[in-house]
């Protein structure tokens, strides 16, 4: 019989419960072998360190937030809106401290610091110097002299003009009402100016008058009034705080014997005025006061605009004054 043969024959073999444990044991056997070689091909493979997941996501994380970092820093800042030059708005916050705030006088200097001058070779400088001081202080006094806008008496102003010139000045200031306009800017009663003062913003320059012995000054500004409230809270614009007075004035100079010694002096020699934001019904009368003085009106047109000219010289003056006749 052959070996094979026999091997079948074997008692051990042809017994089935031997044949079960045999079967069973291969196939541990055979488990136990894959396992074996999986762990040694895991072996030769370089093994994560402690937290790797984890550390890879905190990485991840902090590289968008500098991304989104360096986004926000590239952007460019938005700056606040600087002032319209050439208007005031009609909603805006008002800050009384801080009246001039998001209007064109919100850079303008305080007191007459804020008129500039130009030269000219037609006269000596020292002339020319004296000159626009002289234009100055009766500007000053019109527009700026506590006893002339809150005291309602010009006699500061009329001191700076030439003898002769002084009455005739004051028949037209009394024909006006003596009040606004022209020559003299004078506050209507009831109404309070805040301590931040008038600011003004304009040029003087000078040329030759019409005849010898006069020097002529070109007088082109704006005057800015910042008005008290009482009630500040209600307020919904600058504009009905701050009143613009836009002027350009002629003065002439006279010096020399040509002239008589009453007549040598400063003239005022033509005068055009305009006004905006302000209190209508005292403007008629002459004075000045606040936009809030106004009975509440609607929203303006689409669109509309003020004529630059009320707040800068560099523009005619306006011929309109924003109130109805």
């Amino acid at each position: 019989m052959e070996e094979e043969d026999l091997l079948d024959s074997h008692p051990d073999l042809v017994d089935p419960e031997w044949r079960r444990r045999a079967e069973a044991g291969a196939r541990a056997g055979a488990r136990k072998d894959r396992r074996r070689v999986r762990k040694q091909w895991r072996a030769r493979l370089p093994r994560p360190r402690g937290r790797w997941w984890g550390a890879s996501l905190v990485l991840l994380v902090l590289g968008v937030t500098a991304a989104a970092i360096v986004l926000v820093g590239s952007r460019p800042k938005t700056e606040p809106a600087a002032p319209n030059p050439t208007a005031v708005p009609v909603l805006a916050h008002v800050d009384l401290a801080r009246p001039y705030d998001r209007t064109p006088a919100e850079n303008w200097a305080k007191g007459f610091d804020g008129m500039a001058t130009t030269a000219t070779a037609a006269f000596k400088p020292e002339v020319v110097t004296e000159a626009y001081a002289q234009v100055k202080r009766a500007i000053s006094a019109a527009r700026l002299e506590p006893a002339v806008v809150t005291g309602h008496d010009p006699a500061a102003f009329l001191a700076q003009l030439a003898p002769d010139a002084r009455p005739w000045i004051a028949s037209k200031m009394a024909e006006h009402g003596k009040g606004l306009l022209p020559y003299v800017t004078e506050i209507a009663d009831g109404y309070r100016l805040l301590d931040a003062g008038p600011r003004t913003f304009g040029t003087l320059s000078a040329h030759p008058g019409a005849k010898p012995g006069e020097l002529a000054v070109d007088a082109k500004y704006v005057v800015a009034y910042a008005f008290d409230d009482p009630h500040p809270g209600g307020l919904t614009g600058p504009a009905q705080i701050v009143s613009f007075v836009r002027v350009d004035e002629n003065y002439v100079l006279r010096s020399g014997t040509r002239f008589s010694k009453t007549s040598q002096g400063l003239w005022l020699d033509g005068e055009h005025s305009a006004f905006s934001s302000v209190g209508c019904a005292a403007a008629k009368t002459g004075f000045l006061a606040p936009g809030y003085a106004n009975p509440p009106v609607g929203p303006a047109p689409a669109g509309e605009r003020d004529a630059p000219g009320y707040y800068d010289p560099k523009y005619p003056v306006p011929t309109l004054d924003g109130c109805p006749d």
